[in-house]
């Protein structure tokens, strides 16, 4: 997270006082903490380096007290624990709140890690708790993408991509049928508001996105240096009408006209490709590659063919 919040475009930058401020609150609300466990609560998440001190986490309180929360000071009576007293979060919001948290929380999570993801799952959990109302509570919930998530199973995936192992899974790709797949992760991302793993799949010999969900059980795992993690699909295309799309992290402007723009895209796999070309419609104009100009054809005639 900290890497992210230095390297990222300066166009979509995220306050680093704003981060810490909102995972020290997840922190507390766990229970009270002692500098040092902020600390590495903190380095777990991505969000501080080693010389974090306690004048920083001065700050952090504050911020904090400002938006409403009020936390005990660390003494040797406390143990040298900082304390949540109250927070704000007492509260019943109202639909239109619970869609503005929505909102923010899709655009965090396009490009949040699997720990971070995790940790906002916790805070969704907390806030939940202060509700008695069922309703509130399960749309609460229901903003997380961890919310139908084996988060168990999360954590061995994490782990066995952080290890470059090769993994036997179980998957369900449909409500009768289930398939064993041996994957290597490349990572473990954001697709259309569900968790998935992006990985190669030694089965099919493609890359594929699988949902996490629907991940049964890791039968096993086993280190593979060697495996293959195939290759990107490149894209050139010509965009009219650009001003009503928005362009993808992977998607580069290399030319632009008063009516259309050159874009280069690099995509995860072929469907992907093809699904996002597709999304453009009739302003888009694929220039490169050869192969994704004939699938693309191939699959535009499958389409017509279903109207014949």
């Amino acid at each position: 997270m900290i890497n992210y919040i230095k390297t990222h475009d300066e166009s979509k930058q995220v306050s680093l006082t704003g981060a810490r401020a909102i995972t020290l609150m997840s922190a507390l609300m766990e229970g009270p903490k002692t500098f040092e466990e902020i600390v590495q609560f903190f380095q777990d998440c991505g969000v501080a380096e080693k010389d974090y001190s306690v004048d920083t986490i001065r700050i952090d309180i504050n911020t904090l007290k400002k938006a409403g929360f009020s936390i005990s000071k660390a003494t040797k009576r406390n143990n040298h624990k900082y304390g949540l007293i109250s927070h704000p979060f007492v509260f019943t919001p109202t639909t239109e709140e619970i869609s503005a948290i929505k909102t923010v929380y899709r655009k965090i999570a396009r490009t949040a890690s699997p720990e971070l993801l995790y940790l906002y799952h916790k805070l969704f959990l907390k806030i939940s708790e202060k509700t008695d109302n069922p309703k509130l509570k399960e749309q609460i919930l229901g903003i997380s993408v961890l919310k139908s998530v084996k988060l168990d199973m999360l954590d061995k995936l994490v782990n066995n991509e952080r290890k470059n192992n090769k993994v036997k899974i179980l998957y369900k790709s449909t409500s009768t049928t289930e398939h064993e797949y041996d994957i290597t992760i490349e990572k473990i991302g954001i697709r259309n508001d569900k968790l998935y793993v992006f990985c190669y799949n030694h089965t099919t010999g493609e890359r594929a996105f699988l949902n996490v969900s629907k991940i049964k059980s890791i039968i096993s795992s086993i280190f593979d240096s060697g495996s293959s993690l195939g290759m990107d699909v490149d894209a050139k295309f010509k965009l009219k009408n650009y001003g009503e799309y928005s362009l993808e992290d992977n998607e580069l402007i290399v030319e632009e006209n008063p009516d259309y723009i050159i874009v280069q895209a690099k995509y995860f796999n072929e469907f992907i490709a093809l699904q996002r070309l597709l999304s453009f419609s009739m302003d888009c104009t694929v220039i490169e590659s050869d192969e994704i100009k004939e699938k693309l054809l191939s699959k535009l005639k499958e389409m017509r063919e279903m109207y014949d």
